[in-house]
Formats: C-alpha cells, sequence, structure tokens
C-alpha cells in the first residue's frame, strides 16, 4: 500500500495545523459529482480539510486534491470528476483519467461518488435517491481502459463487471440512506441501472426511449466511467445518485426544477457519504475479489505463460 505523509499548512496566516507525526494510510476517496451540490462545499461544517495538494501521475498534474476528515478517519476529495484539469480544445475526460490516476498512486481502495440524474422510470421523482447496482454504458468519446491509456501495469488481474459495485460500500450507503430516509422529501431506491450516453450533452426523446428499452432507469454523464476506472484500477466503488430532473421526453423540465432538487439532494447525500466513511475502517475492509479484481497467472490462452 502507498503511504502518504499528511501535513497541511495555511500558507496565508503561515500557521501550521495539526498533522500526523508518522504516515498515516488513507485508501478512502469522495470523487465529487453532483449529487454532492456546489463542489467546494462539500462537507462545510462537517468535516475538515486538513490540506489541499496535487501529484504528477503517468496522465499528468492531477486536479486539486483534499486530504479531509470526519470523526478521525481520513479521506481525499476531488471536486466534480476533476474539471479543475480541463483545457479548451482539449477531450473532456482529461480530469477523469487524471483524478483515477492519482487516486491509484496514493493507494485508494475505496471510492465514493454520486450524479444527480434524469429519470428514466416514469415513477421517479425529483429528489428521489438511487444506489447504483449495475450500469450501460453507450459513448465512445472516452477511453474504454485507463490502464492502457495511461500505461499502468496491472497485469495479472482481471477486472470482471458481474458485480458492477462495491457490495460492501453499497451495504452501508443503504444502511445509512435508510436511517434518514423518512425525514427526507423523496423516495430511496436500494437498485438501479444507470445508462451513460454521450458527455457533456442531453440525450434526446428517442435515445431515452431506446436506454428504456433496454432496462436503463436512470441516465447521467459520468458514473459509469467511474465504475470502469475504479474497477480496472482495483478499487471498489459505489454511487449515491440521484433523481435531478425527468430524463428528456419523460415530463417537461426547466434548469430552475434542476438548480432546486439538487440543493435538496445535496443536503440528503453529503451526511450519508460521510458517515459511511466512518464506517469504512471497521466495516467494509473484507477482501472482495468481486469489486477489486481477482488475480491470475499465465495469460488467456497459456496459462503456463510467465506474462
Amino acid at each position: 500500500m502507498r503511504r502518504f505523509l499528511a501535513i497541511a499548512i495555511v500558507l496565508s496566516n503561515l500557521v501550521v495545523l495539526p498533522c500526523a507525526v508518522a504516515e498515516e494510510e488513507i485508501f478512502i476517496a469522495v470523487v465529487g459529482g453532483t449529487s454532492f451540490g456546489a463542489p467546494e462545499r462539500f462537507g462545510d461544517g462537517l468535516a475538515v480539510t486538513e490540506r489541499e495538494f496535487t501529484i504528477d501521475t503517468v496522465a499528468g498534474t492531477s486536479p486539486v486534491i483534499y486530504q479531509m476528515r470526519y470523526e478521525g478517519v481520513p479521506f481525499y476529495y476531488i471536486r466534480l470528476y476533476g474539471h479543475e484539469v480541463r483545457e479548451a480544445g482539449k477531450p473532456e475526460y482529461i480530469g477523469l483519467i487524471r483524478t483515477f490516476a492519482a487516486l491509484y498512486d496514493l493507494g485508494v481502495t475505496h471510492v465514493l461518488s454520486g450524479a444527480s440524474s434524469g429519470g428514466i422510470r416514469e415513477d421517479y421523482d425529483y429528489g428521489d435517491i438511487v444506489i447504483l447496482t449495475d450500469f450501460m454504458e453507450f459513448e465512445t468519446q472516452r477511453p474504454a481502459n485507463i490502464v492502457q491509456y495511461a500505461g499502468i501495469d496491472r497485469s495479472g488481474w482481471f477486472a470482471n463487471f458481474e458485480v458492477p459495485f462495491s457490495p460492501s460500500l453499497n451495504r452501508l450507503l443503504i444502511d445509512e440512506a435508510r436511517q434518514r430516509i423518512d425525514e427526507y422529501e423523496g423516495n430511496l431506491y436500494e437498485t438501479g441501472i444507470f445508462a451513460q450516453h454521450s458527455p457533456l450533452r442531453f440525450e434526446s426523446p428517442a435515445e431515452v426511449r431506446a436506454m428504456a428499452m433496454l432496462g436503463g432507469e436512470l441516465t447521467s454523464m459520468y458514473q459509469a466511467t467511474c465504475a470502469i476506472y475504479a474497477r480496472q484500477l482495483g478499487m471498489r466503488y459505489a454511487s449515491i445518485s440521484s433523481i435531478g430532473n425527468p430524463a428528456v421526453g419523460v415530463r417537461p423540465f426547466t434548469f430552475a426544477d434542476m438548480q432546486a432538487a439538487v440543493q435538496r439532494i445535496a443536503a440528503f447525500t453529503v451526511p450519508v457519504v460521510l458517515d459511511v466513511i466512518a464506517r469504512i475502517p471497521a466495516e467494509a475492509m473484507d477482501p472482495e475479489p468481486s469489486s477489486t479484481g481477482e488475480r491470475f497467472r499465465g495469460t488467456y490462452t497459456d496459462p503456463d505463460a510467465e506474462d
């Protein structure tokens, strides 16, 4: 396991904040999505930000990484899929590639995220919470394999998607969400099939109808890619997604409708995620090959091969 020294300095006031004297393992991360509202306000009043930094990865300099702590458990937070490193004229996925490359270099093994999405199911309503359990991806612009694209050595690991999201992390998300749902204006769905189409645009009504026919229940732009990259890098991944609007063609909606829903969603999801983080070290550490991959020897065609 890679280790990182936890030191925080506020340069503007030349104040050194309390820090770990010895090296500390940090293996949990939150990849910020729209389920969490304004990216810069994640954890305000609940978690403490100890420092912010970047690292150099094989894919380039990482987005800003915020080292945070909640109830004594340290974790990393990256805002909105690493959007800070996007450049005009460059592929939109660069931030996402560098986000997961950085988390891999830092030794992260548990990743939580979530996106406000369009509800393909007609019974989904604004603010409903959906724990993702499966996905389908239709877009072809982003690299399908982060290991190959970034040149990361993960030989000898089989990343199967029979169980697309981490059972242990999903169990904790469901448990924490159940404890709060009675006081929330929205429903909790403990399973959900996420459909992902082209990034950075809404789908057409025909595309949404096609996704519905194939079993898709909600749609947005990043959660399938995140789940794929996490699995390829040996990280267990879970998503507390939400309904920010009906999918296009299901019912009319406005931008103001989406804004109102996201604020309410974030007030629910952020405390849920933080309480899950507090429980991970005690309750989600057993081996989970279905999420992190299976070690194998040889090649697909020759079990006795050395490579």
